[in-house]
């Protein structure tokens, strides 16, 4: 970029050759797994089809959430750059992010979600999910994990990742560019933040507001630091240099044998178990359980007992019972509620 570029630049705020919303990276991952999943399901036994099917339903659920935003993005009329599915990778850290739109004036981190029933969040900043009736009667609160926390560590691991790449943004610099918001992507969703803080409230918004939080951004940070358009594009290529490829052994997940003919290919790529949305929930009741009874999480269940619940989807307490190291008393005490939750995430 000439010197004349950025006067011009500093004079406008806009890079001069970027004109329109640029996604660098815009592979949804999890519709490749779709895909493959789709192919794999031909050529194995039905009762493993039937698996298959409900890995392809909780991964399809959020591809739509993610499509919403990025919908949202490609007609902002803005020019920024745009990756997608990140899953970052940082002196032994990890976080996988849906979206990191790159702005002069800023850096936005966004984590989408798509979740099922009205979410209310409380004054103190905790997610409550409501299930209601058909009357419209709440049966059900849950809590769930806030994804603002959520998003907040994804936000610092990306503040390291910059200020070690770039030598040109120091920290106090990388804060003034650095935002996040979480975006609920189920237009049917209701999220009640009636008693919300403030700080809170400004953190969560619909995704027909995304355009206009981003406008606001822009607008805001007048006296902060701000990027150059060559800048722009070496934010992403420090945060591309640090994204790895998750890849699963699908014939080790499904336990698929040797002599099924046209196997795919065992480099099939997956979401890790910890990113799934099953996971998340189970993870989210153990956590809550374990607080309420002033117990150790994994007394309730331990990872290992987590992961055979994903992988069986019992749905009843003798299924449960299976489960290795699973014991009557955690049954009679926590069965309910875990099966209910299976249930939500099985084929309809």
């Amino acid at each position: 970029m000439s010197f004349l570029d950025n006067v011009k630049q500093t004079l406008t705020g806009r890079p001069m050759n970027i004109k329109e919303p640029t996604f660098i990276r815009d592979v949804c991952d999890a519709q490749t797994q779709v895909e493959k999943l789709r192919e794999l399901k031909k050529i194995v036994p039905l009762e493993l089809a039937a698996k298959i099917d409900d890995d392809i339903k909780m991964l399809s659920y959020g591809i739509s959430g993610e499509n919403n935003v990025a919908y949202e993005l490609k007609n902002s009329y803005m020019p920024i750059l745009i990756l997608r599915d990140l899953h970052l990778e940082y002196k032994g850290l990890t976080a996988q992010i849906d979206f990191v739109v790159i702005d002069t004036k800023f850096i936005l981190v966004i984590e989408c979600k798509k979740m099922l029933g009205d979410i209310e969040v409380t004054s103190n900043g905790d997610f409550i999910r409501l299930f209601k009736n058909t009357y419209g009667k709440v049966y059900k609160r849950e809590g769930i994990y806030s994804p603002i926390v959520q998003n907040q560590r994804h936000l610092e691991l990306i503040k390291h990742i910059i200020c070690d790449g770039m030598e040109s943004i120091k920290e106090r610099n990388c804060m003034d560019i650095l935002r996040s918001i979480v975006i609920f992507a189920n237009s049917k969703t209701i999220v009640n933040m009636k008693y919300t803080k403030a700080e809170v409230k400004g953190s969560v918004i619909r995704c027909d507001q995304l355009i206009e939080h981003m406008k606001k951004l822009h607008t805001a940070n007048e006296n902060g630091h701000w990027l150059v358009e060559s800048g722009m594009y070496k934010v992403v290529e420090v945060l591309m240099a640090h994204h790895k490829d998750i890849e699963v052994d699908y014939t080790q997940k499904y336990n698929i044998g040797t002599d099924i003919k046209n196997e795919p290919s065992s480099s099939l790529t997956q979401i890790p178990i910890e990113e799934t949305e099953i996971y998340k929930d189970l993870k989210e009741y153990r956590l809550l359980k374990s607080r309420e009874e002033g117990i150790k999480a994994y007394y309730i269940f331990t990872n290992a007992q987590l992961e055979q619940i994903i992988s069986l989807r019992p749905n009843n307490t003798d299924m449960l019972m299976n489960i290795n190291g699973f014991a009557k008393r955690q049954c009679e005490k926590y069965g309910d509620a875990i099966i209910q939750t299976v249930k939500r995430y099985m084929p309809v």
